[in-house]
């Protein structure tokens, strides 16, 4: 470690993760570039009585290229405490979800804009305050790391490797460990080159079942009550890939 606050991990010259998700047991999916979407939350108070502080469900309609993705939550609003009395303030809690930098940078702009532009035609007495509560990155893999990933993988799982893998409709914190890794000779000083993949955890009749049914939309997903990932080939498919991506770069 160098300097102040410095730490005793050594800088990785890549950075490999994987995840477990809802489909056949034994198969892995890899993906060359976008990956997962980016992740953005805020609180939001807005002051004053009455007003229309809500019209943040035309961003994704008028704002956003319907090429690309989007999604705004208003997950949450709190106003008042009590039945008889006018609340002064509201606090809302905001989720963005977006799949470009483009689109990020045009739906936080345009959120922030429609907020304060209601507020001010609704006679706020003060600005609306802004808190951002977590920020997750996109996760973008590497084209040069993650081909050498899926050299290793169609050696070793065959068919049982797609490397043309749906992007997934979430965000992932995984890609924080690569972007904020030290490094001098990327744009910022930081971020080193990652490939992030999945396996499945459904058994492999089940899905095949509710494959033939037309029924996927059935199969429990990633944080539903009812995920349950069957036990084998699951953990012996995550094992045994998590090592082959190691070795692609160990071994050299």
């Amino acid at each position: 470690a160098e300097g102040e606050g410095g730490h005793g991990c050594p800088v990785p010259d890549v950075v490999l993760g994987q995840h477990v998700m809802p489909f056949a047991s034994g198969e892995v999916g890899t993906r060359v570039g976008s990956f997962a979407s980016a992740a953005d939350s805020f609180k939001v108070e807005v002051f004053g009585r009455g007003g229309h502080a809500i019209r943040l469900q035309t961003v994704v309609s008028r704002e956003v290229d319907p090429r690309e993705a989007a999604v705004v939550t208003v997950g949450s609003i709190q106003a008042g405490q009590t039945e008889n009395i006018i609340a002064s303030s509201a606090l809302l809690k905001l989720n963005i979800r977006t799949v470009t930098p483009q689109t990020r940078t045009r739906v936080l702009s345009a959120i922030k804009r429609i907020v304060s532009a209601e507020c001010t035609a609704s006679g706020s007495p003060q600005p609306p305050s802004w808190q951002p509560t977590s920020s997750f990155p996109f996760t973008i893999n590497d084209t040069k790391t993650t081909e050498t990933v899926q050299k290793s993988f169609d050696t070793y799982f065959g068919a049982k490797h797609n490397a043309e893998c749906n992007p997934l409709g979430g965000s992932e914190d995984f890609a924080i460990l690569a972007t904020e890794a030290p490094n001098p000779k990327a744009e910022g000083g930081k971020g080193v080159p990652y490939c992030y993949w999945v396996f499945g955890g459904v058994d492999p009749e089940t899905w095949k079942e509710k494959e033939r049914e037309d029924k996927l939309d059935e199969v429990p997903i990633n944080h539903s009550a009812y995920f349950a990932p069957v036990v084998q080939p699951t953990l012996r498919t995550g094992v045994d890939a998590l090592v082959l991506g190691a070795l692609a770069f160990l071994g050299r």
